[in-house]
């Protein structure tokens, strides 16, 4: 009896969330990265702008010390629901700066579940470009869903450092 509770707990917990995660190429952490701007697929306004902040951190953490991307002067309507001027700016941007890598993806989700608990909901993906040349050296992704009690940006801390733990970073050379 306690293996059978075990076991469907275990069913239920892992439920909660889905990764994709591919082992990546390996990269010098001393290499000069930049994130970028992510889309924002999902139906919360400044969605992507919040993940690339935990993103940023959680780089930092693992030993990548990235630049971010200038944040737009303009808050008007347009401009939070339109990327593209926003990925324009970063991208001239871009190409005035000594960067190696970039990283940049997508948030699917971000949001609150209706309901009587409301658990956060999280969907992000990633992915590492070389900065020249465009080519996708690594993406990975993930979902997951949280308690009635967690925060999104928390889910989404959890999400990004699951997606993160598929980068192969070799120690900066002294």
């Amino acid at each position: 009896m306690k293996r059978i509770f075990t076991l469907t707990a275990a069913l239920a917990l892992s439920a909660c969330s889905s990764y994709q995660v591919p082992e990546s190429p390996s990269f010098a952490a001393d290499s000069n990265w930049a994130v970028m701007p992510m889309t924002n697929n999902s139906s919360t306004p400044l969605a992507a702008e919040k993940a690339e902040q935990i993103l940023n951190a959680q780089l930092y953490a693992k030993g990548i010390n990235a630049k971010m991307y200038p944040a737009s002067i303009t808050h008007d309507l347009k401009s939070i629901l339109d990327n593209s001027a926003k990925q324009q700016q970063a991208q001239a941007w871009l190409a005035t700066q000594p960067v190696d890598f970039v990283i940049t993806g997508s948030v699917e989700e971000w949001h609150y579940k209706s309901g009587l608990d409301g658990e956060p909901a999280v969907g992000i993906t990633l992915e590492v470009k070389s900065a020249k040349s465009g080519t996708t050296y690594w993406r990975a992704t993930g979902t997951r869903g949280g308690w009635g009690r967690e925060s999104v940006s928390g889910t989404g801390h959890i999400v990004i450092d699951e997606l993160l733990d598929g980068l192969n970073i070799a120690p900066a050379q002294q």
